[in-house]
């Protein structure tokens, strides 16, 4: 290490025995503290001009933001680290370097981070995360009350102007103060809170929220334990001490009844020590406490925690309970976890339901090859009037990506429209998969099972099994839903050609079921 402290605001000028440090340099990740690993980035020794701007700037948020700093170091003094650079995926899947990350316990600074005229709103970003690691405020009633309504607008214009790669002025304004970052719970209470703290006009302009983020700015000795202890269960779990970590977790829902998030990691832990039925029931009680402060599923942990519960459900064979949950994941932002596909495939073929077992099997094995594919970024049949004011919008770009975009926009909203106005839709998507296959975006193979598909929505199977026969299919499963979609038979269920579709249906990658994240 470099150095223990900083500046006069760590240490009592009369008695340095009485106040600890908050933060620690580390030279690189070969001086964590004993025991602990983190992300794998890489680090290097502090240069001391680097050292001296980052104090200064922490040493003015300890006095802007004590409660935030508190919080974020009840478990022990913050290991600062220097990166050369952070990689870091956005909220859209695209790889980015990050000025500054927050890990559970550590602080990452890049190199670049110096250059940054804004880099103490940045610092405070990341020690707002490292605060609120259990959401106990994100997740708290209180604040999705106050964030959830303009939340969903402005995460949908952030999302559209990635999808297009639109301006934002294309869309709505709303009221938070920068959009790439206010697209989830979480991320809006770091930016909302690091500008209120920072900024004076936007304090008085946002005098409502004062209520909400309190218990972060100037935290309760209650909040401060539920930090302590979702902190210290986090570390343990992170490094393998499950053991350790289950009473941690389990005084961090002493402290917040309310919070889901330790439920969750408890849920991990009971896995880990294979007692499905104590990880079911933990995972039942978060999902109730999501549902309760009325959080969404754009909410990654709420949707991972739908998806565990699914896969527990499974493991006991209750393959119609697992079923309605996966339904319910299928019909939101799958781009979390394609293999929820695989899943409802296996829980349809166990349930007899072979065709359905075979189109979600394609459809895991499409998103597995095209996980950016722009237009999976909508919530699947969130907000009918959000799809068709977008559809109404007027682009620079009207290419074949746009198309596909559109095409998947009228998709969605014939599934959940009825008669002509479904056949509408089902029309204006099949126009803009024309305009995209024009455009060169897809092969013949996609726009021919782009189209197909379309006519099995609006019911009109042609019976064309032997010209589809003829088109030469790379992969048999996608061979085996054109024939579905076609009106014709599946193979018989006991014929070897149909063992070899169920083997394909069967993934072999461990990771793509497993229940850590």
């Amino acid at each position: 290490m470099l150095a223990l402290g900083f500046h006069s605001t760590m240490v009592l000028a009369a008695d340095t025995s009485e106040k600890k440090p908050e933060f620690f340099y580390c030279a690189d990740r070969s001086t964590f503290p004993s025991g602990l690993k983190y992300f794998d980035y890489d680090s290097h020794p502090w240069k001391e001009e680097d050292k001296a701007l980052v104090s200064k700037l922490l040493d003015d948020i300890q006095k802007e933001a004590p409660g935030v700093v508190s919080l974020a170091s009840q478990h022990g003094a913050i290991p600062l680290l220097k990166s050369p650079y952070i990689p870091y995926k956005n909220i859209l899947g695209k790889n980015t370097n990050a000025h500054v990350l927050a890990v559970d316990g550590a602080l990452f600074i890049a190199d670049s981070a110096a250059s940054q005229k804004d880099l103490k709103r940045i610092l405070l970003h990341e020690l707002v995360h490292m605060a609120d690691l259990g959401r106990h405020v994100a997740y708290s009633q209180a604040w999705s009350t106050y964030a959830r309504p303009s939340l969903q607008r402005a995460r949908r214009q952030v999302s559209c102007q990635f999808l297009l790669d639109s301006k934002a002025e294309d869309f709505a304004e709303t009221r938070w103060p920068s959009t790439e970052s206010c697209t989830s719970f979480k991320e809006s209470l770091c930016e909302l809170a690091s500008r209120y703290v920072l900024d004076p006009k936007f304090k008085k302009e946002h005098k409502k929220a004062a209520t909400a983020i309190a218990p972060l700015l100037n935290p309760s000795e209650t909040d401060l334990e539920f930090a302590k202890h979702f902190m210290a269960g986090r570390l343990h779990f992170r490094n393998d001490k499950t053991d350790a970590a289950i009473p941690e977790f389990e005084l961090a829902v002493k402290a917040d009844a309310l919070a889901p998030s330790p439920h969750v990691f408890l849920a991990q832990c009971w896995y880990e020590k294979k007692d499905i039925g104590k990880a079911r029931n933990e995972l039942q009680k978060a999902k109730a406490l999501f549902e309760q402060a009325q959080i969404t599923l754009t909410e990654s942990l709420h949707w991972r925690t739908l998806s565990m519960l699914a896969n527990s459900l499974t493991l006991d064979e209750k393959f119609s309970d697992a079923k309605t949950i996966l339904d319910r994941l299928a019909a939101s932002r799958f781009q979390y976890d394609a293999s929820m596909f695989s899943r409802r495939s296996l829980c349809n073929e166990k349930l007899d339901n072979l065709p359905q077992a075979l189109i979600d099997f394609y459809t895991y094995d499409y998103l597995v090859n095209h996980s950016f594919e722009p237009a999976h970024y909508f919530d699947f049949v969130e907000d009918k009037e959000f799809l068709q004011n977008f559809l109404t919008k007027s682009f620079p770009n009207a290419d074949g990506r746009r198309s596909h975009v559109f095409s998947i926009c009228w998709e969605r909203l014939a599934q959940t429209g009825k008669g002509e106005e479904r056949n509408k839709f089902i029309e204006n998507a099949l126009a803009e998969v024309n305009k995209a296959s024009s455009n060169g975006y897809y092969s013949k193979d996609e726009e021919f099972v782009r189209k197909r598909y379309l006519s099995y929505l609006k019911g009109t199977k042609n019976n064309d099994y032997e010209t589809l026969k003829e088109t030469n299919k790379k992969s048999l499963q996608e061979f085996e839903l054109l024939r579905y979609l076609s009106g014709k038979p599946l193979p018989d269920k006991n014929s070897e050609e149909f063992a070899r579709i169920l083997r394909r249906m069967s993934p072999t990658d461990p990771k793509e079921t497993k229940w850590l994240f």
